[in-house]
């Protein structure tokens, strides 16, 4: 594992509530995070799954928690952006903690220039080149 991990928590939404679509947005998301040199993807938990029922813990759809270096979050970061290009009705919420500090942005296609979004991805990048430990 990396020394001072950056841990990052990636929300991915869908204005029409198809969560079928959303879990498979997550799933293709998160393989190409899994080629990137990261220290693990996981998936988020909801918390336990109701009494009564079969399932253990209730994932939370269209989320994961990311662990790396923070040298690796420029790359992220990139692959964030294009993929988003890509997909231009998904907004994505991303939450980075270093330590104790954290940093939040939300880019929704639908309301944020690529300019924009590339301003934000360089003021996310540099707070986390600042927060390092």
């Amino acid at each position: 594992m990396s020394e001072n991990p950056a841990e990052l928590f990636i929300e991915l939404s869908l204005d029409n509530g198809d969560t079928t679509e959303l879990d498979e947005l997550t799933r293709q998301l998160r393989a190409q995070v899994e080629e990137l040199n990261i220290d693990s993807v996981g998936q988020v938990s909801e918390g336990a799954a109701p009494e009564g029922t079969k399932a253990v813990d209730l994932v939370a759809i269209g989320q994961m928690a990311v662990t790396l270096a923070p040298a690796i979050v420029p790359p992220l970061f990139d692959l964030l952006k294009s993929w988003v290009e890509r997909k231009p009705s998904t907004p994505v919420r991303i939450k980075v903690k270093i330590g104790k500090k954290t940093a939040q942005i939300e880019y929704d296609p639908t309301r944020t220039s690529a300019k924009d979004l590339e301003a934000i991805m360089k003021a996310l990048g540099k707070s986390v080149k600042s927060n390092r430990l």
